[in-house]
């Protein structure tokens, strides 16, 4: 693990609000590294916002504090956990880590979750790392491994950072629209709006949405009903986005809002098959829903 005075000299450079971000995000690095090794990551697809901060936004990308991966193989979850566990029971290149079995490694509803505390000898308080694995779909799109954009302090780790399997960008934007139509969460929001600006493939996004929002349950896709949960900005914390950004870097609420309600009109755009299932929030339409899965794995 890099030294408190390697983090401190790595916040100077980059621009990070404190050491503690800084610290995090490498220990994020050496977990995806391990897991790597170890073979888990032959298993899950690497998702959420560290995702898209490692593979898509890179170093100016908002801080994120935990790991989320979606299962793609057909290994049992508690065998799964099995492998996490032996991966953390002895320390990685000076990183250690701490956990109660019964206590910090639970199965939820949809997979299962861990909050190891991950030490090191300039920090042997350590720090709550939070893991979790849905079990709660298939990724739509082929998994690949993604390599991690560079980040200034790579040259100082003891290994190369390893290629992740990861979810396609489409599929990772797809899933940030469900969240933002289920919940008013500024990192949700901050994503999209940084998401708007590149290039994207705006059919097999919606198409994605749709399916996500169906496997959810409840309400599907419907532009208007997303565009004002979007508003939601009595909801949204500022405080909490500050925090995860550099020190050049304020938020801008009502132009986040702006831009993704702009930027992501096209999901108004719904086919006949779209919106089906948008309708269907009973779930009853299982073989539309199969037939859409089933183009969009063969291209569209």
């Amino acid at each position: 693990m890099l030294s408190a005075n390697e983090l401190r000299k790595i916040a100077a450079r980059s621009g990070a609000r404190d050491i503690g971000n800084v610290e995090i995000d490498v220990i994020l690095t050496f977990l995806l590294q391990l897991f790597a090794e170890k073979g888990i990551m032959d298993h899950v697809a690497f998702k959420g916002g560290t995702m898209l901060r490692k593979m898509v936004f890179g170093p100016r990308g908002r801080l994120s504090t935990d790991l989320d991966f979606t299962r793609h193989s057909d290994i049992p979850i508690d065998d799964l956990m099995l492998m996490m566990l032996e991966a953390l029971g002895q320390p990685y290149h000076g990183l250690s880590f701490r956990f109660d079995k019964d206590k910090d490694w639970y199965l939820t509803d949809d997979g299962c979750a861990a909050n190891p505390v991950c030490f090191h000898d300039d920090n042997p308080k350590g720090v709550k790392i939070k893991l979790q694995v849905s079990t709660r779909e298939e990724p739509v799109l082929p998994v690949m491994p993604v390599d991690q954009i560079k980040q200034d302090y790579f040259a100082q780790l003891p290994f190369v950072p390893a290629a992740i399997p990861s979810l396609a960008f489409e599929e990772a934007v797809a899933e940030k629209i469900r969240a933002a139509s289920q919940r008013s969460k500024i990192r949700d929001l901050h994503d999209l709006s940084e998401i708007a600006g590149r290039p994207l493939n705006q059919e097999l996004v919606r198409a994605l949405a749709v399916v996500k929002l169906w496997n959810s349950g409840g309400d599907g896709l419907e532009y208007e009903r997303f565009a004002d949960r979007v508003k939601g900005s009595a909801d949204y914390d500022i405080a909490d986005l500050t925090s995860l950004l550099r020190r050049d870097q304020k938020p801008d609420l009502k132009g986040m809002i702006a831009r993704v309600i702009e930027g992501y009109r096209f999901l108004g755009n719904l086919t006949d098959a779209e919106r089906l299932l948008a309708g269907d929030g009973a779930r009853k339409n299982r073989s539309a829903a199969k037939d859409l899965v089933d183009i969009l794995r063969k291209g569209g």
